[in-house]
């Protein structure tokens, strides 16, 4: 399952604010607030902290970042050890020739 807040707060902690990860995501910097607002309340957790200045990680955001940045290393490990699958294509208009 592809999770966009995840992304989106991957996005965000690696640019310090909402306006440089809504450029690189090449979406409104509301937008981006409002993913990171919904992923804070589903996991009722604050993952920033917000000033004026920028954002920082709160300890519970580092720990957050940790985790899911490890499971994308994980994810890509495990798809290159797949590389020895073989496809094979048949066409239903030749049925019979090989």
């Amino acid at each position: 399952m592809y999770n966009h807040q995840l992304d989106t707060f991957i996005c965000v902690a690696d640019a310090g604010s909402f306006s440089k990860a809504a450029e690189i995501l090449y979406v409104s910097s509301t937008a981006v607030m409002k993913q990171i607002n919904l992923l804070e309340d589903a996991l009722d957790v604050q993952l920033f902290v917000r000033t004026p200045r920028g954002l920082s990680l709160t300890d519970a955001g580092k720990s957050y970042y940790q985790d899911a940045k490890d499971a994308q290393t994980r994810a890509r490990n495990a798809m290159q050890g797949n590389d020895k699958v073989i496809r094979i294509g048949v066409s239903p208009m030749t049925p019979g020739q090989f």
